[in-house]
């Protein structure tokens, strides 16, 4: 097992989501962190988490305006070109303003049989916690009305133990990069990370499993780099990570929704494992969308510290109102604490590689 069977699971999702398709099973997309994909999996349904791509947009600035995020957009443009027809529902959770409405606008223009929108609050409050309940009973419900089938605890219980091993098993790849010579970039780590999103979980864990193995008793890398931390919004551009690594970064720890956010939080055992599930996406590492956010930041401190990071690297979408209005909020707490800082602002393609590597290497250059 190589970084490149995790690669090639990305790169061809739709031809073997395509072939899902042809042998009977159903494939529900999400956009989001915050929907649970133990829920879906539980009623024999396969989760794929639909990402933006680096194709130009050519169709969705006719359904949304052009100042919505890159993300957003190159969502929306292939499920107008068609990339996703094989997908049998959508369920979106409620996070940032593009995304609480995608689910009305994809509808309206995709024919998709199921669609589900979770209204999952913002605060992280007991009666929130309890809205987020009934939301995923809900859900639960309409599951069991499109399969014709119910879905019991124990076939829940069973899903959330798969997707307990998967964050065990990232999460023990994710602390390797800790080390003085780590065995894993950055941008390799990305790809693990991504191929989890279109992959089974039985078929994804085995891949990690192996993968472990290997690497634990490979060699390291020199370990000469600039340790960074890279926060910031989705983005698709994995050259964005190779970029600084080429630079002379090491990217040793990260803040990314496509990241330790997603797999960081377990879920508890519990008698009633919905709201298990509540309790975890309630309280999990926040996003900006969610309130407050002293908890995450105050992580990040953390993570400085323990993997002796050198210097922070913030990747923020072009218009993306979540993760720009906390910036002022990160900065402002690192600077504090005399952590330097880098903002880079994209719109998910690397087409200003010149201007940002040049920034970059100047970054690097201060703190060696």
């Amino acid at each position: 097992m190589t970084i490149m069977d995790f690669q090639e699971k990305y790169k061809n999702r739709h031809e073997i989501a395509k072939q899902w398709k042809k042998d009977g099973k159903k494939i529900f997309g999400y956009f989001c962190g915050y929907v649970p994909e133990e829920l879906i999996g539980a009623a024999g349904i396969i989760p794929v988490r639909i990402l933006g791509s680096l194709d130009k947009v050519s169709l969705a600035d006719s359904h949304i305006q052009s100042f919505i995020c890159a993300f957003g957009r190159s969502c929306l443009d292939q499920g107008l070109k068609g990339t996703y027809d094989y997908l049998d529902g959508i369920v979106v959770s409620k996070t940032c303003d593009i995304m609480r409405n995608m689910l009305g606008i994809w509808s309206r223009n995709i024919e998709v049989p199921f669609t589900f929108y979770i209204g999952a609050p913002s605060k992280r409050t007991e009666a929130a916690r309890t809205c987020l309940i009934e939301e995923f009973k809900l859900l639960r419900s309409k599951l069991e009305e499109f399969t014709g089938k119910s879905i019991d605890d124990n076939s829940i219980n069973q899903s959330i133990e798969s997707y307990n091993q998967s964050r065990k098993l990232l999460k023990e790849l994710y602390e390797l990069r800790a080390e003085d010579n780590p065995p894993l970039s950055g941008s390799d780590f990305y790809h693990i990370v991504k191929a989890g999103f279109v992959t089974p979980k039985k078929e994804y864990n085995e891949m990690l499993l192996e993968l472990k193995s290997k690497l634990t008793s490979s060699e390291s890398s020199d370990g000469k780099g600039v340790r960074l931390l890279i926060s910031g919004s989705t983005f698709e551009d994995v050259n964005i990570l190779k970029m600084i690594e080429d630079s002379g970064g090491t990217v040793v720890s990260d803040d990314l929704c496509v990241g330790s956010r997603y797999f960081w939080d377990l879920i508890e055992p519990a008698s009633d494992p919905i709201r298990a599930l509540a309790d975890r996406y309630q309280m999990r590492v926040t996003c900006p969308c969610k309130h407050p956010s002293d908890e995450r930041l105050e992580r990040i401190l953390d993570e400085v510290k323990k993997h002796r990071v050198q210097g922070v690297i913030s990747i923020v979408q072009k218009f993306c109102d979540t993760h720009l209005f906390e910036y002022p909020y990160m900065r402002d707490l690192l600077q504090e604490n005399d952590m330097p800082f880098l903002y880079l602002e994209t719109e998910d393609r690397l087409g200003e590689e010149g201007q940002f590597k040049t920034r970059v290497q100047a970054f690097l250059e201060m703190l060696r």
